[in-house]
């Protein structure tokens, strides 16, 4: 894992879609309290008014700094090398160049975050803005 960055609770998540990329912001809080963190990370979900569609935008800590999106849609992934990602101590950016949500309308947009694979916040609210 990276040696200076530890899990940190979120306490608010803003997409942001422009015509040629998305830019996810988690706003960070305390660190979250785990034993062992081998990994961690931050992620956004979404789907159409039917629930069907949408993606999964996400940023991953572990011995290097990765993002990606994944679509539901045709199960495909595009990965992001750190050079996408900023972090500061309120926040961490991601900027996903050459990507979209690939929906006119969304239903579900939800956010969370995890240790090791372990699920530590679900279901937390999303402003988007497009």
């Amino acid at each position: 894992m990276t040696d200076d960055l530890l899990p940190r609770r979120v306490t608010s998540v803003l997409v942001e879609e422009s015509r040629d990329s998305v830019t996810v912001t988690w706003g960070l809080g305390e660190p979250v309290v785990a034993p062992n963190v081998e990994y961690f990370g931050y992620g956004v979900y979404y789907y159409g008014p039917d629930g069907n569609g949408g993606k999964r935008f996400g940023v991953r800590f572990h011995d290097e700094i990765t993002a990606h999106v994944f679509d539901n849609a045709s199960a495909t992934q595009a990965n992001y090398h750190q050079s996408a990602v900023t972090v500061t101590d309120e926040s961490i950016i991601v900027h996903y160049r050459d990507a979209g949500l690939g929906l006119v309308e969304v239903g579900t947009i939800l956010a969370f975050s995890l240790v090791n694979g372990q699920d530590q916040q679900v279901e937390i609210p999303v402003t988007l803005m497009r």
